[in-house]
């Protein structure tokens, strides 16, 4: 069998330990459902702007940016992990992606019917519980993205996606290792010249410490300052 496509289902997946559905009960009309683990090469989109929405993917392991392609430039409005969906926001909303993604580094993912997740969703209050977290969270990441995009200047926006890149899920998987300096950019929403004059600014200041595309950050209080100057 091709090995970026195998069909399994939840009762012989051996990434169930790790999995979402360990946690659900009296859910085996869904255990049973047939899945698909399809793997991805760095660089390769694997979801496109305007396509229909058949299925919801969860992250197997990883390492994914969520982006919306512009007629210039892309804005990139997330990065996701093992354990994060790719289009619940299409769960119960219209029937079409509003956003593309794209795998920074090999990336599995699991396919899974868009009518299961619904029915899981009635089925299981702990699952719901779940959902509702991970929608609050990224409700709050949105309204964070939007303030940096509209109302900081741009040494405030550089602070912001640093200290967002900072955090510990990205630290596990050494980020700046499969972030560019164009996908610092479109994290952003300034251009990568900016960018650049910027880090090397904040590296003059002893910040940030510049090895290559790798950031180490050396001034973690300056920098958050920074971020909220804007």
């Amino acid at each position: 069998m091709d090995r970026y496509l195998v069909k399994t289902d939840c009762i012989d997946c051996h990434e169930r330990p790790e999995c979402f559905v360990q946690r659900t009960k009296n859910a085996e009309e869904f255990y049973r459902t047939q899945k698909s683990h399809i793997s991805y090469k760095k660089g390769e989109t694997i979801i496109k702007l305007g396509t229909p929405v058949t299925s919801i993917l969860y992250i197997l392991d990883g390492l994914v940016k969520v982006y919306i392609e512009g007629p210039e430039k892309n804005i990139i409005i997330k990065l996701l992990t093992p354990h994060d969906f790719i289009g619940l926001t299409s769960l119960f909303g219209d029937n079409t992606y509003y956003f593309s993604a794209a795998a920074l580094k090999e990336t599995r993912v699991c396919s899974i019917d868009r009518e299961g997740i619904k029915d899981l969703i009635t089925q299981c209050c702990e699952f719901s519980r779940e959902l509702s977290n991970w929608y609050c969270e990224n409700y709050n990441i949105m309204l964070t993205k939007c303030l940096n995009l509209g109302l900081r200047q741009l040494n405030g926006k550089i602070a912001n996606t640093l200290l967002y890149l900072n955090r510990e899920k990205f630290r596990e998987f050494d980020v700046f290792s499969y972030i560019s300096r164009t996908d610092i950019a479109e994290l952003s929403g300034i251009s990568m010249e900016s960018v650049v004059r910027i880090l090397a600014e904040f590296s003059n200041d002893k910040i940030i410490e510049l090895k290559g595309r790798k950031i180490e950050i050396t001034d973690l209080d300056r920098l958050k300052i920074i971020n909220q100057k804007g």
